[in-house]
């Protein structure tokens, strides 16, 4: 017998009105009752009760038959997701950078001609070093300290370096760092990637606009020459020799050693003025490059060199014993 068929049958009559479930259960009794009757008047009338009363019983019961239902197949499990992989950390670096903001500034001053005129630049954000290169760090990245006093390399700025053992050194630390180098150089033939990764030297925009560090003062410190020993080695306080680093306070945005210290090459070739400059914080690298730029002054120079506009060309093979560097990452311009 299909159990199945049978319980929705009742299902069925449990859902009718109770009038109408009672008359079916009568008349279905009086059938069966007949029937019966043939075979047995006492086997009949038990019958006839039984379906009566189980009529009256569905009607009144208010509850459906519950027919047995097979519990439903569980929903398959979505797929895992697979979790995005991290990026990789940078490998410790031999030097401490600091992020520089990207901003807008105005270059230049009215001091000097090679200074004016003055104009607006709108700098990419990136990251410069936080001191110059030492003669450590030199000699740890390139095997050897062509530094001036000599003696053991130490936390003092690396000098006696020309603006090609800049490039070559920005090249170097790159490479040991897995970083992708930022200039191609054959002989004195030499090729910047500014899109690449890798250490490089400042453009001339940048340096500046590191140096002001949102000032529009003579020195990031403001007007007072008077405070210049506070944050800066120069004639007045050097004797006359490098000094380590870091020994001077830094500009608002950490920087220490941009006035001073040793003359830092940056990326341009020398222009007589700014007319013509970018305006996008890049390298100006057009025309002549016979020179290229060298800002900040150093420990021999008087306060006048010093200052956050001032500006100086040399020929890039030269080495002076005042002239050093500092490196940066990032980009170069606004996209």
């Amino acid at each position: 017998m299909n159990t199945g068929k049978l319980f929705a049958t009742l299902r069925g009559v449990d859902y009718l009105p109770a009038w109408l479930a009672i008359t079916l259960g009568v008349s279905a009794g009086i059938l069966a009752s007949l029937l019966l009757f043939q075979t047995s008047p006492l086997m009949a009338g038990i019958g006839f009760v039984a379906l009566l009363v189980g009529a009256v019983a569905l009607a009144g019961s208010g509850e459906p038959i519950a027919a047995p239902i097979s519990p439903a197949k569980p929903a398959p499990l979505p797929p895992p997701v697979e979790p995005k992989p991290e990026p990789k950390p940078e490998p410790p670096s031999l030097v401490e950078l600091v992020g520089i903001p990207a901003g807008v500034f105005l270059m230049g001053s009215d001091e000097r001609n090679s200074e004016k005129p003055i104009h607006e630049v709108r700098v990419s954000a990136f990251r410069c070093m936080k001191f110059p290169v030492t003669r450590r760090i030199y000699r740890d990245v390139m095997g050897k300290d062509p530094g001036w006093p000599e003696g053991e390399a130490d936390d003092r700025p690396v000098n006696q370096v020309s603006w090609y053992d800049a490039i070559d050194f920005c090249n170097r630390l790159s490479e040991r760092e897995g970083l992708t180098p930022a200039y191609r150089r054959s002989g004195n033939n030499v090729s910047w990637d500014a899109a690449v990764d890798g250490y490089r030297l400042l453009t001339e925009a940048e340096w500046e606009y590191a140096c002001r560090a949102g000032t529009r003062t003579r020195y990031s410190f403001g007007e007072n020459e008077g405070k210049l020993g506070e944050y800066a080695w120069y004639s007045d306080n050097a004797g006359g020799t490098p000094r380590p680093v870091g020994t001077r306070q830094p500009n608002p945005w950490g920087l220490h050693d941009m006035h001073g210290n040793v003359w830092e090459w940056v990326q341009d070739c020398w222009h007589d003025n700014y007319v013509g400059a970018p305006a996008d914080g890049s390298a100006w690298e057009t025309d002549n490059c016979q020179y290229r730029v060298l800002r900040g002054g150093s420990f021999s120079g008087w306060a006048g060199f010093l200052r956050s506009a001032d500006r100086f060309r040399v020929g890039p093979e030269y080495r002076g014993v005042n002239y050093g560097f500092r490196c940066a990452r990032g980009p170069r311009r606004q996209p």
